[in-house]
């Protein structure tokens, strides 16, 4: 095992992406590292305590006030120590909209921003919205949950309940990250370019963010490119961040990481929602290397 105090000053990975299933996925690939330890539900509750009751999650580095640096660089540096000393691995999706604010947290984080193509990411997402909540993942995600804010997210997680029988197609007042514009859409699109723009502004908010911290720090690679070619994209992450690829991590990568559902949502989305959808995220579509398929 590496030395407990060496391992705890290396800077944390955050996995930033839209898409949950594929940040994930890529969490797991980097949990196969002996030396590493990672939360293992998402932490948004953490990442916004002293900024609970603002309305997005769009926070920047305004938001980094000297208390809340310290609260959150606390919680990894409690996980680190509960775990000899361990380097941390985090992905929490809506951390795809306040980059800003997470780099002001960890100027020394490496980040990996995972993009998959927003129309598999928006018809997963789709799927989530209409789900009926889990009590199961609610109670253990409470655990996460800073003692001072458990009265504000109780309420806000009744007013949700009781809200989305107000909303049209059933579903909830919201699901996954939450941008300005985000409630005025469900009013008014469908559910499905509603997560299209949910994907379309996380995918922008991150790029545009990333492409000014310094490039050592930063990662980009297409979920796509990973899972069909998993063995030479992963040595890549790993050389980035600076962890050895070990054969226990080849082994798992073997028995894990596989395309079976790299194109799902071409099965689960009919030809007019994908024209519902294609308006709205093209343009980042075709930034990001996917292609278009012309009529």
């Amino acid at each position: 095992m590496t030395n407990s105090n060496s391992t705890a000053k290396m800077p944390p990975i955050i996995i930033v992406g839209a898409g949950r299933s594929g940040t994930k996925m890529l969490r797991g690939i980097l949990s196969s590292h002996p030396e590493v330890v990672c939360f293992p539900r998402e932490i948004n509750y953490i990442w916004r305590h002293g900024n609970a009751d603002f309305s997005t999650d769009e926070l920047t580095s305004a938001h980094a006030r000297p208390e809340v640096v310290r609260y959150i660089r606390r919680r990894f540096e409690t996980l680190s120590a509960k775990n000899d000393g361990r380097r941390v691995i985090e992905k929490t999706c809506a951390n795809s909209l306040r980059v800003e604010f997470v780099h002001a947290i960890f100027p020394e984080a490496y980040i990996i921003h995972l993009i998959r193509d927003g129309r598999a990411v928006a018809e997963s997402a789709r799927r989530r919205w209409l789900a009926k909540p889990d009590m199961r993942y609610l109670l253990e995600k409470l655990r996460w949950v800073p003692i001072e804010d458990v009265p504000y997210y109780t309420f806000r997680f009744l007013h949700y309940q009781f809200g989305r029988v107000q909303l049209r197609d059933g579903v909830q007042s919201s699901w996954g990250p939450r941008f300005k514009e985000l409630d005025a859409l469900i009013r008014e699109k469908s559910l499905i370019e509603v997560c299209g723009l949910q994907w379309q502004a996380c995918v922008s908010a991150a790029s545009t963010v990333l492409r000014q911290l310094p490039s050592k720090q930063v990662l980009t690679i297409r979920y796509e490119d990973l899972v069909l070619d998993p063995l030479v994209i992963s040595k890549q992450i790993f050389d980035h961040v600076g962890l050895t690829f070990l054969s226990k991590c080849e082994r798992y990568i073997e028995n894990n990481i596989h395309p079976a559902n790299l194109n799902k949502w071409k099965r689960n989305l009919t030809s007019g929602e994908v024209d519902l959808l294609l308006p709205h995220i093209e343009s980042e579509l075709l930034k990001n290397g996917y292609r278009i398929p012309s009529n």
